[in-house]
């Protein structure tokens, strides 16, 4: 299932395509019981980035979800605050991480925060 939700995350994250520049496509995908109950994409340049955008738009609790963003969350602040924190925050069960991020300003950190919160990701 981990690689349908991933999928559907890729797909959603094309959705940028053109005005997210310099920052890279990202998709995320809130799953609960094996459904999707939100999902939300980096939409412009300097606006929310993906996982906030799928916190945001969900109407169901996130207690006991996961959620599958297609680049490790951002865990600096620059024009937006660290989304690993907004993920920290929620307590999400799980997180899926599609790939590290290249950044150097996040390369692995984003990740290295996600387990401190003893998470499978």
């Amino acid at each position: 299932m981990d690689e349908f939700f991933m999928e559907k995350a890729i797909k959603l994250a094309k959705l940028g395509e053109g005005k997210v520049n310099p920052n890279p496509l990202v998709g995320a995908i809130i799953v609960k019981e094996n459904r999707i109950i939100a999902q939300g994409y980096h939409e412009k340049f300097g606006q929310p980035h993906a996982e906030i955008n799928a916190i945001e738009s969900s109407r169901e609790s996130l207690k006991d979800t996961t959620i599958y963003v297609t680049l490790e969350p951002c865990c600096h602040y620059g024009k937006t605050p660290p989304c690993v924190d907004k993920i920290i925050e929620n307590k999400f069960k799980r997180v899926v991480v599609g790939t590290l991020d290249p950044n150097p300003l996040v390369s692995g950190k984003g990740v290295k925060n996600l387990e401190k919160m003893e998470l499978k990701y």
